[in-house]
């Protein structure tokens, strides 16, 4: 195979592969001689010309670009393929790192394909895929995180995606990682407008009510951060319950089927959950499966954004929950994430549900012995604790980290993975055993030093530090 000579704007010279590995609605790619790299080239040139285009692209790699930071770089790497030169001979186009080959299926009949989120998302691909590639659910909850963490620092910088997608994510359950590509496009609002509109199924419904009306008509919306939420939403909830929130059975254009997409994805969109109406509820529709499980297994916070992407912003961008907020209550979600006691099931992991029986909503498995479920208390005064209205439910081997003990620690990427302490299930009883912190305190006020442990017993109360920003943790034994 012969090799080309490409020429970057900066000087650089690159040497590629003449046979084309891919081809877009936008691009050609070929891999550099090294194969670490892409040369993606755009198939309409007259791009080339256009001082935008250009301007956009030079604001991507520089002032806009996350993975130069000296300290979370690394981080932002793992997160985008985010490009890393602009070609300008023998054609314009742009350089990208060459995606990791965690994110190619190593195995079975889609093996060197890329693992794009539909592969995960749909229920019907779901089952063409080999079980060892989807993994359990903890891991989707992981990756939401993770793009979560991705599409905030987009937004905080001022950018936007346009076209976020399950196309447009790459995700790879086996070791939880999410990689958003197609950076070359980025959106800043008021400054380089969108090349695209989005994704079908994806798009937010005042894009899609709005697209029939001239570019500079101000009535016309175009893709923005608060349209990336639209999708954000739609991608995790695909993720975590396999369906689409929009899709159901009701019908609003019974002559077209295109005009009925457009109007159930736009101006007619409605939530399948939606606690208002239920005209758009699989109950509603002959031969459409049960509703089952809802987006109340997925736990209060979750539950709660859900509802406010899907109901309160749907047609109201700005009440949209941004990325910072799905975070949030991803990393609280976590700490109510419970172990299923089937082997056989397939999901493997659950959100505990305050005031409810625990079951596994994915295969049924009841509780078969009783667990230990911490609330965390603060102290805005010293020694005047309050509750947080935050559970951590605990199984054998539970880690606390830094962000469970102290009120100034969150539990960013990066942040300090040490284990603090660790629940154990021990001699027929449930203990906490310090790890590293200097000043824990059982519930009869005895220190327990580094190494050793207390028991855990209905109603008791532990101080996990007597530092100022330090928690207590009250017990409680949940029962099956």
């Amino acid at each position: 195979m012969s090799t080309v000579t490409a020429t970057l704007k900066d000087g650089r010279t690159v040497e590629y592969l003449s046979d084309m590995i891919g081809e877009g609605g936008m691009e050609q790619v070929f891999f550099t001689a090294d194969k670490k790299s892409v040369v993606c080239f755009f198939k309409d040139q007259n791009v080339a010309r256009d001082p935008n285009r250009m301007a956009r692209l030079e604001a991507i790699l520089d002032k806009y670009n996350p993975t130069t930071h000296p300290t979370m770089g690394q981080h932002y790497l793992n997160l985008f393929c985010w490009p890393t030169g602009i070609v300008i001979k023998p054609k314009f186009g742009v350089m990208t790192p060459a995606y990791d080959s965690n994110f190619f299926f190593q195995s079975g009949p889609f093996k060197g394909k890329e693992k794009v989120g539909k592969w995960f998302s749909s229920s019907k691909l779901r089952k063409m895929l080999p079980p060892e590639e989807l993994c359990d659910w903890l891991r989707y909850l992981q990756i939401c995180k993770r793009m979560a963490s991705a599409i905030g620092k987009m937004h905080m910088t001022g950018l936007a995606h346009s076209d976020l997608s399950c196309n447009n994510v790459l995700i790879d359950p086996t070791k939880a990682r999410c990689s958003v590509i197609d950076i070359d496009s980025l959106v800043v609002p008021g400054v380089y407008p969108p090349d695209v509109l989005g994704t079908p199924n994806y798009v937010a419904p005042e894009v899609l009510s709005t697209n029939h009306l001239p570019v500079n008509d101000p009535k016309r919306i175009l893709p923005s951060n608060q349209t990336d939420l639209h999708a954000m939403a739609v991608l995790f909830y695909e993720y975590l319950l396999r369906r689409h929130p929009l899709k159901g059975p009701k019908v609003n254009s019974p002559t077209s089927a295109e005009e009925d997409e457009r109007l159930s994805m736009g101006e007619k969109a409605l939530f399948i959950e939606n606690p208002n109406d239920n005209s758009n509820h699989w109950s509603r529709g002959k031969g459409w499966p049960s509703l089952e499980p809802t987006c109340d297994v997925l736990g209060p916070h979750l539950k709660n954004l859900f509802h406010q992407a899907f109901v309160d912003g749907l047609h109201n961008p700005k009440a949209r929950p941004i990325a910072t907020a799905w975070e949030r209550a991803l990393d609280l979600s976590m700490d109510l994430i419970i172990q299923c006691g089937n082997k056989s099931c397939k999901e493997k992991w659950f959100i505990f549900i305050d005031g409810k029986k625990v079951r596994c909503p994915w295969c049924g498995w009841k509780l078969d012995r009783p667990i230990p479920v911490l609330e965390l208390h603060y102290a805005p005064r010293k020694g005047q604790y309050r509750p947080e209205g935050r559970l951590l439910v605990c199984w054998n081997e539970r880690v606390l980290y830094k962000w469970h003990v102290f009120t100034n620690c969150n539990p960013i990427i990066g942040a300090d993975p040490q284990n603090q302490a660790t629940v154990l299930f021990y001699n027929n009883q449930w203990i906490l055993r310090n790890d590293n912190l200097n000043s824990l305190v059982s519930s009869s006020g005895n220190p327990v030093p580094v190494k050793q442990a207390t028991p855990l017993k209905d109603g008791d109360w532990i101080t996990l530090s007597k530092d100022e920003k330090g928690r207590c943790v009250s017990i409680r034994i949940i029962n099956p």
